[in-house]
């Protein structure tokens, strides 16, 4: 049974990793849909999701 803890923790961690991806990306002139496609890939996450985090760390890569 996971705890709310957990969840956070978890949650935490992909986004971690979500902002690395996405630099990364950046670094390397990826395109918007090659981003979206390695977090969904990466991560395991919708397009939706995806599109969260970029929205949110495209910002800061910039």
């Amino acid at each position: 049974m996971c705890t709310l803890f957990d969840e956070i923790a978890k949650e935490s961690k992909i986004e971690g990793r979500a902002e690395e991806i996405i630099e990364t990306g950046f670094e390397f002139s990826m395109s918007k849909k090659d981003i979206l496609l390695r977090l969904q890939t990466k991560l395991d996450i919708t397009l939706q999701k995806a599109l969260e985090y970029f929205s949110l760390y495209e910002k800061k890569a910039l």
